[in-house]
């Protein structure tokens, strides 16, 4: 073949393989310029135009990859968002009873409160009541006489060290501090001895002791302030229903304290505070010095019994708030 027929033949298959370029590069990305276009610019720009097209059609691989990317990163960060919602714990509102609980326990309560003030009234009521009757009592169901016949009769009984009108202050108080110290002395032993009767179970022995202890105290102690009323108001009872009015009094008492079955709480109550009523008319017939003095020294027994480490009632309260612990009715006020 001759020079002169292969350039006649090189426009005719440059034309052929054009439209099947095109078509290629159509399909690819339609933006790009067709190969026809491109023929009718001028031969001098036709490397500029290759360059062109090479870098559109790298750009375009550039965008598919970033869209590629792009979507690669979205289902990621969703698989992640999906896994931390999975995760993610659903009990909140226990975080918010965490933080409610923390802060009751920083202050007190509304329950705490109501019952401490419940606790105050149930303590102070019966207290209250307790000392008008027994203020009531000593300055009514009192007479000169009775009084100077009680006064002997307790230094008989309690005193070891006479206190008489003519001692002296000084001495009247050493004398009344010395007698009141044996007497708390007397009373801490026999707290002692109720412990150790507690502990060891013997609630026999402990139960008889104390139901004789309230009925004397109720009979024999309630009986003679009933016959310096009736004696300072001039009633006239006879003798056979002085003991019967008394025997019923202690016994039902008794009952009431120890029993407690069938009886409403209310006489519990009562006859509770009668003892102590009858109590505290039988300590005031202590003389001045001797009465001041055992006040004193009640008190600081109290205070030993109660807070310090071997006092005997704390050691009782500790007995009687185990869970094994047997019922002892007629020491609390309830």
């Amino acid at each position: 073949m001759t020079q002169q027929q292969q350039q006649q033949q090189r426009p005719q298959l440059a034309n052929m393989i054009d439209p099947i370029m095109e078509a290629s590069i159509s399909h690819l990305d339609p933006r790009l310029p067709s190969l026809h276009h491109a023929q009718q610019h001028q031969t001098t720009n036709e490397e500029q135009t290759t360059n062109t097209v090479d870098f559109r059609h790298n750009d375009y691989r550039s965008t598919i990859a970033g869209d590629s990317s792009a979507v690669a990163t979205s289902a990621a960060v969703a698989a992640v968002t999906s896994s931390d919602e999975e995760n993610q714990p659903m009990d909140l509102p226990n975080s918010n009873n965490d933080t409610t609980t923390t802060t009751n326990n920083e202050g007190i309560s509304l329950e705490e409160l109501i019952y401490a003030t419940s606790s105050f009234h149930a303590i102070v009521q019966p207290v209250s009541i307790t000392m008008i009757l027994t203020a009531l009592s000593v300055h009514y169901i009192n007479t000169p006489a009775t009084k100077a016949a009680g006064e002997a009769q307790l230094a008989q009984t309690y005193q070891v060290f006479t206190i008489s009108e003519d001692t002296s202050a000084m001495a009247s108080l050493g004398l009344g501090l010395a007698n009141s110290l044996i007497i708390v002395c007397v009373i801490g032993g026999m707290t002692f001895l109720l412990v150790i009767l507690y502990k060891y179970r013997c609630m026999k022995v402990l139960g008889g002791y104390m139901v004789i202890a309230s009925t004397v105290l109720l009979g024999f102690l309630g009986g003679q302030m009933f016959n310096v009323a009736m004696f300072k108001y001039q009633w006239m009872v006879d003798q056979l229903s002085y003991y019967v009015t008394m025997y019923n009094f202690a016994v039902v008492g008794t009952v009431a304290i120890f029993y407690q079955r069938g009886i409403p709480q209310v006489i519990n109550q009562a006859y509770l505070v009668f003892t102590s009523v009858i109590v505290a008319w039988q300590l005031s017939y202590f003389n001045d010095w001797m009465a001041w003095a055992l006040l004193v020294m009640l008190a600081l027994y109290d205070l030993f019994a109660v807070l310090t480490p071997c006092g005997p009632l704390k050691a009782l309260v500790k007995l009687m708030s185990k869970d094994d612990a047997p019922a002892m009715p007629g020491l609390l006020y309830e």
